[in-house]
């Protein structure tokens, strides 16, 4: 990919740490960059600022830390792994200033852990509504819309933006893939916070348990099938002879 593309406005791309135009980042970087911003999935839902400033936050930044660092800093995405640098020293007004700055190299299971975390904090199961069948969910967006989810054995689905975005996300980066396999919460469950609120909603908090949680509602759904049909269809009403009788 030629290095003339990091050249373009910081604005038309998905965030200023991603696109350095001084930097040289990595092949599979530049891989994950596209044309199009809204197609550079995996480092607007993976690799994220928001990701980042949670990690720093973890690692005991402060908030004033986050908040001066984060416009410096530069996320280089490798296959295996993520490299994050925070210069030490900025030119702010003519003048040198000392921040607390960052240089390491970060396992891609923790910005997966972490995109976990924040969307579990967000889920909230009181915007969610029965749909038409016991297996169908309807979840109430901030603007109005509203968003179907449906429940199958192994997994949740949603029709929101949010959630296909994630999927793209791990889609670009088998790595990444790989470790939301490995979490013990996830299992391979597309994280997204209208997902955890079908989990929150049924009981669950882990895949395992959503598992569990499924198998019950599901039977349960199916006993009420067939006792209205043991009320409703006169083809398993007895003889009224036989009730003579």
């Amino acid at each position: 990919m030629p290095t003339a593309r990091f050249s373009a406005k910081p604005a038309v791309r998905s965030a200023n740490a991603h696109t350095r135009a001084n930097y040289n980042y990595s092949p599979f970087h530049q891989s994950l960059l596209h044309e199009n911003n809204g197609e550079d999935y995996a480092l607007r839902h993976l690799y994220s600022l928001e990701n980042t400033k949670a990690l720093l936050t973890k690692w005991g930044w402060t908030s004033e830390q986050v908040k001066t660092g984060i416009d410096h800093a530069t996320i280089d995405v490798y296959k295996n792994i993520v490299y994050l640098h925070i210069c030490n020293k900025i030119i702010k007004r003519g003048q040198t200033i000392k921040i607390r700055g960052i240089s390491r190299f970060i396992s891609k299971a923790d910005y997966v852990g972490i995109l976990i975390e924040r969307c579990w904090a967000k889920a909230d199961p009181y915007k969610l509504e029965p749909g038409s069948d016991w297996d169908e969910l309807i979840a109430r967006g901030n603007t109005g819309d509203f968003y179907e989810l449906k429940l199958y054995k192994h997994e949740v689905t949603c029709t929101c933006h949010a959630y296909s975005g994630i999927e793209k996300a791990f889609e670009q980066d088998s790595i990444a893939t790989k470790h939301l396999m490995l979490n013990v919460k996830t299992q391979g469950q597309i994280p997204d916070k209208h997902i955890f609120a079908v989990w929150k909603y049924i009981g669950a908090e882990t895949q395992r348990q959503y598992e569990y949680c499924w198998l019950n509602r599901r039977d349960a759904a199916v006993n009420e099938m067939r006792g209205k049909q043991w009320e409703f269809d006169p083809d398993l009403e007895p003889e009224r002879e036989l009730l003579d009788w």
